[in-house]
């Protein structure tokens, strides 16, 4: 699938237009619509805000569209999750995922709820 279909289909998910979906990533509709069409990449900055808009990995957007990301260099608790998802279904790792989502979305509101924002 192609940066411009993923996209185009994770604003359909959220119920977004281009237009909200651009006010979220502080871009125009134009910018969007260009990154949809694929006449246009995202630079890095922008797979940033995209990724924090749509809430998934920075490296998903990037792997999406093309942009090469370096790996950084993971502690041992990382790479042993890493390995573990690895051998987990794609089924499993959706399932997985979306516990380690819900769990971030209870730690900002906690976090919002004590006053202050986002861990």
């Amino acid at each position: 699938m192609i940066f411009g279909d993923w996209l185009l289909a994770q604003l359909k998910a959220n119920d977004w237009s281009m237009s909200k979906f651009g006010q979220l990533c502080g871009v125009s509709h134009v910018a969007v619509s260009r990154w949809i069409s694929g006449e246009r990449q995202p630079e890095p900055e922008s797979c940033q805000v995209i990724a924090q808009a749509l809430k998934v990995p920075v490296e998903e957007v990037y792997r999406r569209a093309g942009v090469p990301l370096s790996r950084p260099n993971l502690t041992t608790t990382a790479e042993t999750a890493l390995h573990l998802f690895r051998l987990l279904s794609e089924q499993d790792q959706d399932r997985l995922l979306a516990m380690m989502r819900a769990l971030v979305e209870l730690e900002e509101a906690k976090g919002r709820a004590r006053g202050g924002g986002p861990k």
